[in-house]
């Protein structure tokens, strides 16, 4: 019995880490260096997911902390209220989806599918009407475009892609059940920095939030760079392609293994 006290309790001490750093990260725009590392509970709570008879419980915490997090990104206005929950469901289902393949599949592709499933839902969801209602995981970095410039190579999700990439890192280095890796963290630590300074460094104009909506957004299209124009979001639209094909490959391996 205290075996299953302390597992219940690190389940809400990870919700509880999650939800402050989401909280933390999106109220302070100015300086979103959390954001780097506030996903990264939420994805050893899916590891317990994973491995629990019923893991609904895990993801409701999931779907909470999500719900908080994005409800600070718009300051705690709770006139967004619906907005927030109806996006929050739908990037819960990108864990739900996580651990539905790796039942399917098995551990190959790892904690990079919820990478792949996250940057492709918000390819999805940039491709429908109400494309600038969606909350960007991108958009935490809103008022930071001096930090990646780099974007100009990338597209403006790419720092989406940055993002997830330093949380599954943290992950790797702090919250796995085999402890604390000095190497990998230091590796996290690295990989929020260094493209920081390079941007710094570099010269040329960056792809921001505004050049995304005026080549997707439904209004009249305004002046774009080249690159940008001909290849727009081509690694979301790309993970979005390779998560339709991991979806595809789950349910035909689900299905035969029942037969």
């Amino acid at each position: 019995m205290a075996k299953k006290n302390k597992r219940i309790l690190n389940v809400w001490l990870l919700f509880g880490v999650a939800t402050l750093l989401l909280s933390a990260a999106w109220l302070m725009k100015s300086f979103p260096v959390l954001i780097f590392a506030a996903l990264a509970p939420l994805f050893a709570i899916t590891d317990q997911a994973r491995e629990h008879a019923s893991p609904w419980g895990r993801y409701d915490l999931i779907l909470l902390a999500l719900s908080v997090g994005m409800l600070a990104a718009h300051a705690f206005d709770f006139s967004y209220t619906l907005i927030v929950l109806l996006q929050a469901i739908l990037f819960t289902l990108v864990f739900v989806g996580y651990v539905f393949a790796y039942k399917s599949l098995g551990a190959r592709l790892g904690k990079f599918t919820i990478i792949f499933f996250w940057l492709g839902l918000e390819y999805l969801l940039l491709k429908l009407p109400w494309n600038n209602k969606v909350i960007y995981l991108a958009d935490a970095l809103l008022l930071k475009p001096d930090w990646y410039s780099w974007t100009s190579y990338t597209g403006y999700l790419g720092v989406t892609l940055w993002i997830l990439l330093a949380n599954l890192l943290f992950y790797m280095s702090l919250f796995r059940a085999s402890g604390f890796n000095p190497y990998i963290f230091v590796s996290a630590i690295l990989l929020v920095v260094a493209p920081i300074i390079y941007s710094l460094q570099a010269e040329g104009s960056m792809i921001t939030y505004s050049h995304m909506m005026q080549l997707y957004g439904f209004a009249v299209k305004g002046s774009l760079p080249e690159k940008y124009s001909l290849q727009g979001e081509f690694i979301a639209r790309t993970t979005a392609w390779v998560s339709v094909l991991i979806i595809l490959l789950s349910f035909v391996k689900n299905y035969t293994r029942k037969k």
